[in-house]
């Protein structure tokens, strides 16, 4: 497993990944349909933003994105390819943000996440401080996650 800071060009191929990663949660398609906009990673995101890339013999396997400003840090994305799911990938890719976080001089990192993925996230020494609603609409509702240091 190599972490690298992803890069502009990465940008389709990382958008492909987060729907891989996102079907594997067993979403149909029109709820995919629904979020798409909320999935396409922008160039520009790897640009004004922090992206790291987690690579398993030269393969992609997963990445995260996360934008610091002053002392809160915010995890745009992070997203593993399925099968590489509880391999230690993305807890490698969470690490890697908040690292990157506090060396910017973050002192909270927070998220808007699935909501099958809590429990990640709570491994991750996160807690559940509210939620918000989901583009997908029909009263979903997306956890918002917290961690401070």
């Amino acid at each position: 497993m190599t972490l690298r800071d992803a890069q502009p060009d990465e940008a389709a191929v990382l958008t492909q990944l987060a729907l891989r990663s996102k079907r594997a949660w067993g979403y149909d398609d029109a709820f995919m349909n629904r979020i798409m906009p909320d999935m396409i990673v922008h160039p520009e995101y790897l640009t004004s933003e922090h992206g790291v890339v987690v690579e398993d013999g030269g393969a992609v396997c997963g990445y995260a994105i996360v934008r610091v400003d002053a002392e809160s840090a915010y995890l745009r994305d992070l997203f593993v390819e399925p099968q590489h799911f509880r391999r230690g990938f993305g807890e490698a890719l969470f690490h890697a943000a908040v690292a990157f976080a506090k060396k910017r001089g973050a002192r909270r990192l927070t998220l808007v996440g699935d909501p099958n993925a809590v429990g990640f996230y709570e491994r991750m020494g996160m807690v559940r401080i509210g939620d918000e609603p989901s583009s997908a609409g029909a009263g979903r509702m997306l956890p918002i996650m917290s961690l401070s240091w």
